[in-house]
């Protein structure tokens, strides 16, 4: 689910929170009428074994087990372009589009979200805008992503017969309007976004702020309502949902350059005719560089907590919903590739989170991370359980990025299940799996 598919907005000049590093494809011009053509594709091979800890695979659409391993392979072709007609020096049309053809093979992923030859092509990002000086406003089909996607940043989930769940390639929301103003040092979106069904086909609408402060943190902070789009049996009911976020990012501390702090914290509310909301999330960052030994090791520490609910039979829903948290990188905000991807989905727990990595060249990176489980409330999917450690993970990765085109990645993930795991799977083998993948952009 959004694993290494490092999403980009449709707006990188406009809106560079949410694109900050865009890829040039075939860029042409002809008089006031400019574009850029790209094509991005990807894929992937998983093998994992002692799946559920020993459990099994369980195929979500029969509820059939296929077993303890599985070994699967995804890929995906995005062909995308953009287009910029310049009326005159301060206005300008825009608009862009993309289709995703995406598959799955083998055994299915190791959470039963897909199967052998699961597979879609279809539009991925379909938009038009107007840009007028400072402002933009893009409607259709787009990318959009507040902050670090702790809380929106994937309109997809990527289920099903959309194929390629581990990698994730589909991110764009769909219905969707985009207002921003861009003053380098502050920026500012109104927004209304809809997610794909598999998500729970709901609305957010609201707006964000963004302040560069001197460079040295940029503080943000988002207020916004969520509206359900289909009142289904199948789907979580978040109307009337309210959600604040603050956050300071990137922060950096008068006369230490080579610590980077990252804090963020976010409020559930509101309530509907039958649900009160109450619920909270948060998190503290550190990573510190060594940027004057050999190899440039950076080592960091993070504490992610997402509440849970004490007590499922009343009317307050205090459990966190990670609503359309996207993927930046290891562990942003896929938290675990093991436990993120088919275990837990940022909703009760709490989590300590350990890194380091080297700069073995300008190519090669070598790291390490080391993650451990805790349930915020005794219950694991609506089952009590005694104890609240669930489980712990580690992972050794070589990431490969030559030139801002290709990536690829090697990892080894491991689970050791804990008290709380073992007690609700009856198990207590290692969850492992071996991962490797490439994007190429063009």
């Amino acid at each position: 689910m959004k694993r290494r598919y490092h999403v980009c907005g449709i707006l990188a000049a406009a809106l560079p929170l949410i694109c900050p590093t865009a890829q040039a494809g075939y860029v042409f011009s002809n008089g006031a009428l400019s574009g850029e053509a790209t094509l991005d594709l990807g894929a992937a091979n998983i093998i994992s074994r002692n799946i559920n800890f020993g459990t099994g695979r369980v195929d979500i659409r029969n509820g059939e087990n296929t077993g303890t391993s599985a070994t699967w392979q995804e890929g995906y072709l995005k062909p995308g372009l953009t287009l910029n007609y310049q009326l005159n020096d301060d206005w300008a049309l825009l608009g862009g589009g993309s289709v995703v053809s995406a598959t799955t093979l083998g055994d299915g992923d190791a959470g039963g979200f897909s199967r052998s030859s699961d597979s879609k092509t279809a539009v991925e990002e379909l938009y038009a805008g107007v840009h007028y000086r400072q402002w933009t406003l893009t409607l259709g089909r787009q990318n959009f992503m507040v902050g670090n996607g702790f809380i929106v940043m994937d309109g997809n989930l990527d289920f099903l017969k959309d194929g390629a769940y581990w990698l994730g390639p589909r991110s764009a929301f769909r219905d969707a309007a985009v207002l921003s103003w861009d003053n380098k040092t502050l920026q500012a979106q109104a927004f209304s976004l809809r997610t794909d069904s598999d998500l729970g086909d709901f609305r957010l609408t609201g707006a964000n702020v963004d302040y560069n402060l001197n460079d040295q943190v940029t503080l943000g902070a988002m207020a916004l309502g969520v509206a359900t789009i289909v009142d289904s049996s199948q789907s979580t009911q978040r109307d009337g949902m309210r959600v604040y976020d603050l956050r300071a990012l990137h922060g950096v501390l008068p006369g230490v350059p080579n610590l980077t702090l990252n804090a963020e914290m976010a409020w559930q509310k509101g309530s509907n005719s039958t649900t009160e909301y109450d619920a909270t999330a948060w998190y503290l960052q550190g990573d510190y560089q060594f940027a004057s030994l050999p190899l440039q090791p950076t080592i960091g520490y993070r504490y992610a907590s997402f509440s849970g609910d004490d007590d499922l039979t009343d009317n307050t829903s205090k459990a966190w919903d990670p609503l359309s948290k996207g993927f930046i990188d290891w562990g942003t905000w896929l938290i675990g590739d093991v436990v993120g991807n088919y275990l837990m989905n940022n909703s009760n727990e709490n989590v300590h989170q350990l890194s380091a990595k080297l700069q073995l060249n300008d190519a090669f990176t070598l790291g390490a991370m080391h993650y451990q489980f805790w349930l915020d409330k005794n219950n694991f999917l609506g089952t009590a359980v005694e104890n609240k450690h669930f489980a712990d993970e580690s992972v050794v990765y070589l990431d490969y990025a030559p030139n801002a085109q290709l990536y690829s990645s090697l990892s080894y993930n491991w689970v050791k299940p804990q008290a709380a795991a073992k007690e609700f799977f009856g198990d207590d083998k290692p969850f492992s799996a071996i991962e490797l993948y490439f994007t190429y952009k063009y």
